[in-house]
């Protein structure tokens, strides 16, 4: 994992995987956006869990689903997320609060953008994000490129 950018103090980090056992907590104890770029469609619904699994335990509250079955990656972290309020006795757990996004046919630029821009809701004001590219493909520097122009302009706003 490395660190993208660091700017307005605000931290993007970078991770890719190819499997679901590669994924590392960013943020351990923090709470993050994450942008998910699935870059080749490989991972299985079961894979996609798996990863859902970790990036909710590791303090994910929003996740922005780009790239190749973007729909697939949102459903696999609703279900995470609806699977742990019908185990929570609480309705009012604030840790269930988790926000989700797919964006079909999006340019990298596109869902960059909104990563950067239109993440925080409620009372959350983000200052970790973690940009999760999934499987290889030519569009990880295009995608990398895109969070680092957005941050640096963001922060200059």
């Amino acid at each position: 994992m490395n660190v993208l950018i660091e700017d307005d103090g605000k931290t993007y980090k970078v991770l890719a995987i190819s499997a679901p056992h590669e994924f590392a907590h960013p943020f351990p104890g923090t709470q993050f956006v994450c942008m998910i770029w699935d870059h080749d469609g490989h991972f299985t619904d079961a894979q996609r869990s798996e990863v859902a699994e970790r990036l909710i335990q590791g303090g994910c509250k929003y996740a922005i689903c780009g790239g190749q079955n973007c729909e697939a990656w949102h459903d696999a972290v609703d279900e995470q997320i609806v699977g742990r309020q019908v185990d929570d006795a609480d309705p009012t757990n604030d840790a269930l609060d988790v926000m989700t996004t797919w964006h079909d046919g999006q340019t990298p630029d596109d869902v960059a953008f909104f990563f950067v821009t239109c993440t925080d809701f409620g009372y959350y004001d983000f200052k970790h994000y973690l940009v999760l590219h999934v499987g290889d493909g030519e569009t990880i520097e295009e995608v990398n490129a895109a969070v680092r122009w957005h941050a640096i302009v963001k922060g200059r706003i």
